[in-house]
């Protein structure tokens, strides 16, 4: 195990604190997922380091759920350990819309003559958004995808954010 940290410390992960944007959490687990296939990590090291890269409220989270995720005597599990952190990262509304982007994304390579041209993929993509997204992009009459994703992702943080105001 020694030898093991002392590798993954080489190649300097990012820690993580729950700074509440929900890319970063995304970008830091696929960090961290590109570092332990690196070193080929079992589940249980995957879990031990990514905890370890954690600090302030991501840190309280952990040490407050961790029982939940693993009760005493369950293996440490890399899945169910992701599974949580989404959870505990993503509002059911951000995870629906990361879920419908990445379907997008994936299907597009099937039908690419429907999406040859990027007015076609950014139209594509926001006709398939919900009603209350897709409402407030319209007007805008956005022709790029990055731009109109990113949007997307603005939209969603206010409501999100709206919504813990609200206590809802």
């Amino acid at each position: 195990m020694h030898q093991l940290v002392e590798q993954f410390f080489k190649l300097k992960p990012s820690k993580f604190n729950g700074t509440g944007d929900p890319e970063a959490a995304i970008l830091w687990i696929k960090e961290l997922e590109k570092a332990f296939a690196l070193l080929r990590c079992s589940g249980e090291d995957k879990v031990i380091l990514a905890v370890y890269q954690m600090q302030g409220n991501t840190s309280n989270w952990w040490e407050a759920t961790q029982g939940k995720v693993f009760p005493e005597g369950t293996d440490l599990a890399w899945n169910a350990f992701v599974k949580a952190f989404n959870i505990k990262s993503f509002s059911d509304y951000v995870w629906e819309q990361k879920m419908y982007e990445a379907k997008f994304v994936e299907l597009s390579r099937y039908a690419p003559r429907l999406v040859d041209e990027p007015v076609e993929w950014a139209r594509r993509f926001r006709d398939g958004l919900k009603p209350e997204i897709k409402s407030q992009l319209v007007p805008l009459n956005l022709k790029d995808y990055n731009e109109l994703y990113e949007r997307v992702q603005l939209i969603e943080r206010d409501t999100a954010e709206r919504a813990a105001a609200s206590g809802s």
